[in-house]
């Protein structure tokens, strides 16, 4: 992908296709946007432009996915209660019907129109269960109709390795969307923003968890553990959504959020995701069926 005043030249390799793209050709996990300086705040029009809004079929907003191919959005098992009608993509500002426009250089920049999909079907993991909805949380969402690849939509990459088996050190993992931020908590957020996370040990996890609630969450490693800092974490409105790692300027969705303490951003407690290595055989029997 090469980037040309503001015009994506996408070479053939990279057209949008129903198959998983290769992060070796650089066909996903690449966004144009300027490294951003913090560690939180809000995000670029263009930041993570996998992202994807899912709403019900009342056009409220209920979960979080991340465009995996031109026809799949990745998200939890969970996101499957609220009725699931339809995916929108290229969304900033989630309260406003035209055009998102920011200030960028000196000059207004503003995205292209929000894109609204149809889902065809959802499928959650076969042994997800809603007597036990915290474990095998994750599921595939189908398009009726193949998106476009642009500026403001393209898809994340897939692990190739399990996070869990050399972890990163400092603040390696990065969680955005609309969700609340902890520091208030009363409604989900209109503009996309982001915010980086430390890993957690599964051991660590384990520990906090039994001491949080004794005996009523299970840490397994088919999960990921980030966060345990205060006001730090994915919250209320980020079900769904990925967690990223980013090496060499190339996202990958390592894991999706799946649940965390009541109270986001509790000093101590991290917030657990689906492990999303663990399931790559069955995520690429369900793309390729």
């Amino acid at each position: 992908m090469q980037h040309n005043k503001g015009i994506i030249i996408i070479s053939e390799q990279c057209r949008p296709s129903v198959t998983l793209p290769d992060p070796k050709l650089g066909c996903c996990g690449v966004h144009l946007a300027a490294s951003h300086t913090g560690d939180m705040g809000d995000t670029a029009l263009n930041q993570y432009p996998w992202l994807a809004l899912i709403e019900d079929p009342n056009g409220r907003i209920t979960c979080t996915g991340a465009l995996i191919s031109s026809r799949y959005v990745l998200t939890a098992a969970q996101c499957g209660f609220r009725e699931p009608k339809s995916i929108r993509f290229g969304e900033y500002n989630k309260t406003n019907s035209e055009l998102d426009c920011l200030m960028v250089n000196g000059a207004m920049k503003c995205a292209d129109r929000v894109l609204t999909v149809p889902i065809e079907y959802m499928k959650a993991h076969p042994e997800f269960s809603t007597q036990n909805p915290r474990v095998h949380d994750l599921a595939l969402i189908k398009l009726k109709t193949s998106v476009p690849y642009t500026e403001y939509i393209r898809p994340i990459c897939l692990p190739s390795s399990d996070i869990n088996t050399s972890p990163p050190k400092g603040l390696p993992f990065t969680v955005a969307g609309w969700g609340s931020k902890p520091s208030s908590l009363q409604e989900d957020d209109v503009v996309k923003h982001f915010v980086e996370l430390p890993y957690k040990s599964l051991e660590q996890c384990k520990a906090a968890y039994e001491k949080y609630h004794p005996g009523h969450f299970t840490i397994t490693n088919q999960q990921i553990c980030a966060g345990g800092e205060k006001d730090r974490d994915s919250c209320r409105g980020d079900g769904g959504g990925p967690l990223m790692y980013e090496e060499n300027g190339r996202h990958t969705a390592v894991g999706v959020v799946s649940f965390g303490p009541k109270q986001c951003g509790t000093n101590g407690i991290p917030s657990v995701y689906t492990n999303v290595f663990k399931y790559m055989p069955w995520i690429r029997s369900v793309v390729r069926a």
